[in-house]
């Protein structure tokens, strides 16, 4: 029996002639990619996005400036697109209902999505596939968030009526009809989406550069390529900036049981990442995935003799954050002491603001801020299943003179957080993965 793939390519994928025509060989070369879910044309080095061009579109032609020369960009992308992949595809109507749907004063979801609407449709044409509207087949609720039930319901009995389709990726449509946009940031979400509903045994995502190195390869030059991964794991990869594909997505397929590959378009041939519910048998995988961090935090320490015996200490001191909607990073809790992690440049923001509304929540017996702090954060699956992990890294760590100012550990065990100077990062990050990543195969 054969599998069922559901292929989602991004922007760099329709960017050109040359791009789209590397995705079709792709496409072709498995006859399990059955549903391609597809971006808009990406920026070039001559040329902003289209979706960018839509949107400057909408504003410049409700603002009463100049929209036709941007709309006539529009067309010659689409042009080059078009005759570079020779095939008969009327885009004078495209580009004419979008000068209509302007005109008429459809709403800004609309708008940005027919780049992706046009470019399915080219696809579809140059593939010989058919093209079914992402707004038949994605669909939101009256707020706005995602619809799974629906859209899984309907998107599993509607493509049951296609061998093969390309979809649009980015967009959906709400109860009353009207077309709704994803975020900026979540445009694989139709794709995960498309891949759940039809049950699909793998989802791909395809893209320029799919390479997800065990560390920042600016600072460790010989970090290696990730090529296994778990989604428990990579929610934690997310957290601390190594964004693979967006939680909800991640929860999503997870839910469903379907493994995702990211590979790339410029490289199809390499083995690419997978990630899935459970590490493959043959999966020969460290104890650590991956070391990375961020510098430049604000520690506040919080000092009030007796806090642990005070019901509603934190929750007056996180109610001040929120209503300032900031963001804690961590914060870690004694007897008579709390500390709170913050990103600086937020903090900044609002420093006096929000140390005044503290000091007037839960009247401390003193109130201190700390600059410079950097978190460095160690995922991996296996640091559940050994000891010793804390003892190695400070060990590691003071062999070298580095003071470990913060370290905490995840409940599922899965991420330590390492907080230390901001003059410091460099060297601990360079540490820890030689005494933590690189040798841990030497853990009992």
């Amino acid at each position: 029996m054969s599998n069922l793939i559901v292929s989602r390519f991004g922007g760099h994928a329709a960017a050109s002639a040359e791009e789209v025509i590397k995705a079709a060989q792709i496409i072709k070369a498995n006859p399990d990619r059955r549903y391609i879910v597809v971006s808009a044309p990406g920026a070039t080095p001559d040329s902003v996005g289209i979706t960018d061009m839509l949107y400057f579109c909408h504003s410049s032609f409700h603002n009463g400036e100049n929209y036709i020369d941007t709309l006539m960009k529009i067309d010659e992308r689409y042009r080059e697109i078009v005759d570079g992949l020779k095939i008969d595809f009327s885009l004078d109507a495209e580009i004419a209902s979008l000068k209509d749907a302007l005109e008429q004063r459809m709403n800004l979801d609309y708008i940005g999505s027919r780049g992706e609407y046009i470019m399915a449709k080219i696809l579809a044409k140059y593939l010989e596939w058919e093209f079914v509207d992402a707004s038949q087949l994605i669909f939101f609720t009256g707020t706005g968030s995602p619809d799974k039930d629906k859209t899984f319901r309907t998107a599993n009995e509607r493509l049951q009526g296609f061998e093969r389709a390309v979809i649009p990726s980015f967009y959906g449509s709400l109860p009353d009809g009207r077309i709704k946009t994803f975020m900026r940031g979540d445009c694989d979400t139709a794709g995960a989406m498309v891949a759940c509903a039809v049950k699909a045994d793998l989802f791909e995502k395809w893209s320029d550069d799919a390479k997800i190195y065990s560390a920042d390869p600016e600072v460790i030059r010989d970090a290696e390529l990730i090529r296994h991964v778990t989604y428990a794991e990579a929610l934690e990869m997310n957290y601390i900036g190594i964004n693979i594909i967006n939680d909800y997505d991640i929860f999503m397929l997870n839910e469903a049981g379907i493994p995702m590959m990211i590979a790339s378009t410029d490289t199809p041939e390499d083995e690419g990442m997978l990630i899935s519910t459970r590490l493959p048998e043959n999966a020969r995988r460290k104890v650590t995935a991956c070391i990375a961090g961020h510098n430049s935090f604000s520690v506040i320490h919080v000092n009030k003799y007796g806090l642990n015996k005070t019901s509603d200490f934190a929750e007056k001191l996180f109610g001040v954050f929120r209503r300032n909607n900031i963001a804690c990073q961590h914060y870690l809790s004694g007897i008579h002491k709390m500390a709170i992690v913050l990103k600086s440049p937020i903090f900044d923001l609002r420093r006096d603001k929000i140390l005044t509304e503290m000091k007037n929540a839960v009247n401390p017996d003193s109130l201190d801020v700390e600059r410079g702090l950097s978190l460095i954060a160690i995922v991996g699956e296996g640091m559940s299943t050994v000891k010793g992990v804390f003892s190695r890294i400070f060990d590691a760590l003071a062999r070298v003179g580095i003071k470990v100012k913060m370290i905490e550990q995840g409940a599922d065990d899965l991420n330590i957080i390492v907080g230390v100077s901001d003059s410091d990062y460099e060297p601990a990050i360079r540490t820890l993965y030689r005494s933590i990543c690189m040798n841990d195969e030497e853990w009992d």
